[in-house]
């Protein structure tokens, strides 16, 4: 019976890439070299982050973002909440302890309703909320202007906000929303922001740092849609916004896919051009909700049981990784990060043709509206 459970889990959590096969020369125990985690926020809570300025997406919709938010806090970081619901933003931080509450208008009264709220606390980094719906790309621009009124330093993003396996619907501007809101909204707030990013960092000299929170469920993206006679080769770019042969783990798949393909052509395009940024994709390993859903069919709830326990991360554990490479003073080389080292990706995900493809398309969509 335990040779059958084994072989079951691994099955499973092979197919979906949770073996994590580490690049040459990295341990594949999870942990780190020459202690480089232990310079990094995570499982270290003595780092001291003061002075510094991370915008993160997800707050408070995402449990690793609002985690994420508040242990950068903690470490005496300025973190920005790039979210639609405002109030509900505040709501994630009201238990708090020993903490005060203003709230402030943006001078101009943004039509668009670009509201800051802020947090602070004797002990802690400030946590600002400003307005910005990732199903609207205009608001984009609307959250980027507010956070560049500031004049504030900006030391990295976490783009942590998730649509996780839902299904088919389109966003206001007419995009499949798991693809819009886990890949073209990120790509369009990061190019934004770049500047402010890599200003920052050569100022600061510490090299800046661009996290996308990707899944190992980007190997389930489509090969063959469904009523279509041509592979898709990772991105199905024809049948996108087509409810035609639509999955939600497909699509999933197919969006987390994009954040890697995104973080290793960024990081690519930054390299060659000496910039002091760097962007990278992080996993924080299989989470309760994506097990829950990809495992949405009969018996599945069944299996979702027995394997939450051994292929699922912790909260705790989860936020580690995205920490990490959010923080590390230097990360080794790698661009899709597991357990706090850089692994091996699909095979789409390393496509060179793919990831040229998917920027250009992505470029296309995201800036639209401002070229029409």
């Amino acid at each position: 019976m335990d040779a059958a459970w084994h072989a079951v889990r691994d099955s499973f959590t092979g197919c979906a890439g949770y073996s994590a096969r580490a690049l040459d020369g990295e341990s594949s125990d999870g942990a780190t070299r020459e202690g480089d985690e232990n310079d990094a926020l995570g499982r270290n809570r003595s780092v001291d982050l003061s002075g510094r300025t991370y915008v993160i997406t997800g707050v408070p919709t995402t449990a690793i973002a609002v985690e994420c938010a508040k242990r950068l806090s903690r470490a005496g970081a300025r973190v920005v909440c790039a979210c639609a619901d405002v109030k509900a933003g505040e709501g994630a931080f009201e238990r708090e302890p020993e903490t005060t509450e203003s709230t402030t208008r943006d001078e101009e009264g943004d039509a668009d309703g670009a509201k800051a709220t802020t947090r602070e606390s004797p002990n802690e980094g400030e946590v600002v909320m400003l307005y910005c719906d990732l199903e609207k790309l205009e608001t984009i621009e609307s959250f980027v202007k507010a956070f560049c009124a500031k004049a504030w330093a900006l030391d990295g993003i976490l783009n942590a906000e998730t649509a996780t396996m839902v299904e088919f619907g389109l966003t206001s501007d007419g995009i499949e929303r798991q693809f819009a809101v886990n890949h073209l909204a990120h790509y369009k707030l990061t190019a934004l922001l770049m500047d402010e990013l890599v200003r920052t960092a050569a100022a600061s000299g510490r090299e800046g740092r661009v996290v996308n929170l990707s899944s190992n469920l980007h190997h389930f993206t489509y090969r063959v849609r469904q009523g279509t006679i041509k592979p898709s080769r990772g991105i199905d770019f024809v049948n996108l916004n087509s409810e035609m042969g639509y999955t939600p783990i497909n699509s999933y798949g197919q969006s987390k896919l994009a954040n890697l393909l995104h973080a290793w052509t960024l990081s690519e395009r930054l390299a060659k051009n000496g910039s002091p940024v760097r962007c990278v994709a992080a996993t924080p390993g299989m989470t309760e909700l994506e097990l829950e859903r990809s495992l949405a069919f009969p018996g599945g709830s069944f299996l979702s049981g027995l394997l939450k326990s051994t292929v699922t991360s912790s909260l705790e554990d989860a936020v580690v990784t995205p920490l990490y490479c959010l923080t590390a003073p230097k990360l080794p080389p790698g661009t899709f990060f597991s357990k706090c080292l850089p692994v091996k990706s699909s095979l789409p995900s390393r496509d060179p043709r793919l990831a040229s493809k998917l920027w250009e398309f992505s470029e296309e969509m995201a800036f639209a509206t401002e070229r029409a």
